[in-house]
């Protein structure tokens, strides 16, 4: 599954190389990848303009989905 499920919760683990995670966030919300943009633009600023990656869990109806959203912190 390539989208957001809107009103379920989320796990985001950003990656900006192979190493380890930059940041892991849990029972988050969104709607869309787009609000996940924003939300990560805020924070992720001493990466700025720097590629990063982003895994989206979640847990819907007993099934797992990932989502993965690529990015360039502005």
């Amino acid at each position: 599954m390539s989208r957001i499920i809107k009103n379920c919760p989320c796990t985001l683990e950003v990656w900006s190389g192979p190493d380890e995670p930059i940041l892991k966030e849990w029972n988050m919300y969104f709607n869309c990848k787009n609000k996940i943009k924003e939300y990560l633009n805020s924070k992720l600023q001493e990466f700025k303009g720097n590629m990063v990656e982003c895994y989206v869990y979640q847990l819907h109806k007993g099934k797992l989905s990932e989502v993965s959203v690529c990015f360039e912190v502005k």
